[in-house]
């Protein structure tokens, strides 16, 4: 099996290639610049995409490691190759465009597995677990969190779909429609499995809304929130402007956050040890009990990567890996075996675990 890795160059595709190098699988990195580890290379631009689809041409899939305002480029350029596409997710606006493009990968009977990361991917196997074994509930919470067990402040996360999250409309599916409201607007305080433990976790735009209302039909309520070290902190400096893109005095504030945390060497870990660990929790909730599987990620020092870009990243190694079938765009849910995924997320050392309570 060959598979692409568009966007090659990141932290998290670093954790994919790692994992698909392992099962020795053959792998082709794709990015406008050369990485840092040892990977077979090719220079493609997504920019570009008939560029990036002659450069994956005759690869078994393709999985889209790039930033996710690059998803519909990548996604064409695999139609041009006939080539299977995995990505890792983006917001609900992008997942509802990618969606529109299922008729054509049915035409041409290849497969779109979209989403296929941690938040959205995980949490969306988690979901089809628990549909399988309670069914239908009144309402489904997406739940995030993650802690970091060092002092030392880094920047592991991409800026412009952190600052996306903390300044688009969010939206609540409820009755049947989608209600739309301020970001961090709605809060709760959530639970985790240690050592994460308890955070306050805000309500942002998602991926998992897009997809969850069709997948399990008949749900009166679909909702994500999320939140964890650091994030406050990124809420204050989406509220002080930082988010914008619209130049003021010449200057980008969102281009002068990043080019200021580069410049300050923030972005990623450089010689320091990751130590943050990630849950990912999704209930299922009725007036009389609740069902929820939550899976706790590990940091993975050795690879210099922590459980945001591990848990990312390895989810569509292990959905090549297992061969999933299908034609046109799909989410998750509707794609892999639970059971047999979270088979394999434990065998690197997820942990995940299921819960259910009732109401006497």
């Amino acid at each position: 099996m060959r598979v692409a890795v568009i966007g090659a160059a990141g932290l998290v595709a670093k954790a994919t290639i790692a994992d698909l190098h392992r099962a020795n699988v053959d792998v082709l990195g794709v990015d406008i610049r050369k990485p840092s580890f040892d990977v077979e290379y090719a220079k493609g631009d997504l920019r570009r995409p008939s560029e990036v689809a002659s450069i994956i041409k005759g690869c078994d899939y393709a999985i889209n490691a790039a930033q996710y305002y690059f998803n519909l480029q990548a996604m064409r350029a695999c139609l041009k190759a006939g080539v299977n596409y995995v990505d890792l997710g983006g917001l609900f606006w992008m997942t509802r465009k990618q969606l529109r493009l299922n008729g054509e990968f049915e035409r041409e009977r290849l497969a779109a597995l979209i989403g296929m990361g941690a938040e959205p991917g995980i949490t969306n196997v988690a979901a089809a677990h628990l549909h399988h074994v309670s069914g239908v509930p009144e309402r489904i919470a997406v739940r995030n969190a993650w802690r970091n067990l060092s002092d030392e402040f880094r920047v592991n996360w991409s800026i412009d779909t952190q600052m996306d999250e903390l300044s688009m409309k969010a939206p609540v599916f409820r009755g049947g429609k989608y209600v739309y409201y301020q970001p961090c607007s709605l809060y709760e305080d959530t639970k985790f499995r240690q050592p994460v433990g308890e955070f306050r976790t805000y309500l942002t735009i998602h991926s998992e809304l897009a997809t969850f209302p069709s997948s399990f039909p008949g749900v009166g309520q679909v909702d994500w929130m999320e939140g964890g070290t650091g994030f406050e902190e990124a809420r204050l400096i989406a509220k002080l402007g930082f988010a914008l893109r619209e130049e003021v005095h010449g200057v980008s504030p969102r281009r002068y956050l990043y080019e200021l945390l580069n410049k300050r060497g923030l972005v990623g870990y450089g010689d320091a040890e990751p130590k943050e660990w990630e849950s990912a929790k999704v209930v299922f909730s009725w007036d009389h009990k609740t069902s929820e599987v939550e899976v706790v990620i590990p940091p993975r020092p050795e690879l210099g990567v922590d459980a945001t870009e591990y848990g990312a990243g390895v989810p569509s190694s292990i959905a090549v890996q297992m061969g999933f079938k299908g034609q046109g765009v799909i989410p998750p849910e509707r794609a892999l075996n639970p059971d047999r995924f979270f088979e394999e997320l434990k065998k690197r050392g997820f942990q995940i675990y299921y819960e259910e309570s009732r109401s006497l």
